[in-house]
Order: structure tokens, then sequence, then C-alpha cells
């Protein structure tokens, strides 16, 4: 089989911030969109989350069509996995980026079974009605306290006991 670029079909997942001055009301219509590009271009979407609010881990500036800078310290975070063509990938995220509503992007190859829960993993665990049971996980301080049990005192008689054994010859 040729396995080329052109027909070879594989997991793509694109992130995407959009400026936190559109509405609220319009992010669904923004994120439509996005996912409009994506499937536009014969994509199937395996997953996606929409977008949600949350602060950045710094101030971000975008130019605006008159030349100015405008900056950013919040935004709508939202993703897709989708399956496309290797040769299509280029094309998406160029369009995605162009978009006048996104911030920023990232594409980044994956896998179908690796879907990234995020925080919301506790929330959807919890919600199973078979969930998983969790581990109990010791903590350091647990560790530690376990560690520094008390000792009874030795004699003089069993230190010297202790070196004779370790120092046996043999």
């Amino acid at each position: 089989m040729n396995d080329t670029k052109e027909d070879r079909q594989s997991i793509y997942e694109i992130g995407y911030q959009i400026v936190a001055s559109i509405p609220e009301e319009k992010i669904g219509d923004e994120a439509g969109i996005i996912r409009g590009i994506v499937t536009g271009s014969g994509a199937s979407i395996i997953a996606e989350e929409a977008p949600h609010h949350q602060p950045l881990a710094y101030t971000i500036k975008k130019k605006t069509v008159s030349g100015s800078y405008d900056k950013y310290n919040q935004a709508y975070f939202g993703w897709i996995k989708f399956e496309v063509g290797a040769n299509k990938i280029e094309a998406i995220t160029k369009a995605v980026e162009k978009h006048p509503s996104i911030l920023r992007s990232l594409a980044i190859a994956t896998v179908r079974e690796n879907t990234y829960l995020g925080k919301r993993a506790s929330l959807i665990i919890a919600s199973l009605p078979n969930k998983p049971e969790q581990p109990q996980i010791e903590t350091k301080r647990e560790k530690r306290v376990e560690e520094k049990k008390e000792v009874a005192p030795m004699s003089v008689e069993d230190v010297d006991k202790s070196i004779d054994e370790m120092v046996k010859e043999t």
C-alpha cells in the first residue's frame, strides 16, 4: 500500500483561546466557527470541549487592525480532537489562527484513546455509576510520622552484641 502524506489519516487536537472581550452569549457561535473550519476540511470530530472562561498565566498582547495592541489577562479556552488527512492540518491551523477572535491556538498530533479530562476528571469519575475505587495515597507527612516511631533505648550490652554480629570474622 502506498502510504503517502495525502491519504494518511492522523489524529490531531487543536486547543484555542477566544478573546475575553467577546460577550459570553456569543462564545458558542465562535466555537461553532472553529468547529466549522475543522469539519469543513473533511475532518471527523472525535471529542471536544466547549470554551470555558479562565484567567491567563500572563498578559498576552494581540495586534489590532489599526496597528495598536489589545492586552488580555483572560480568555475562553476550548479544544477539538479530530481525524484528518495529514496534508490538511497546516491549512486548518492557519485558518484557525487567522480568525479575528482567536487569541492563540496550538495544534498537536495525538492518539485517539488519550482524551485529557483535566480538572473535571474527578467530577466525571464521581458521576459514573460504577466508579473505580480511589487508591489510598499515603502523604509524605504520614510517612515521616511512621518513620519516627519511638524505639526502645538499647543497653550497652545490646549495642556491643550488635556490633560483634556486624564485625564477625568469617
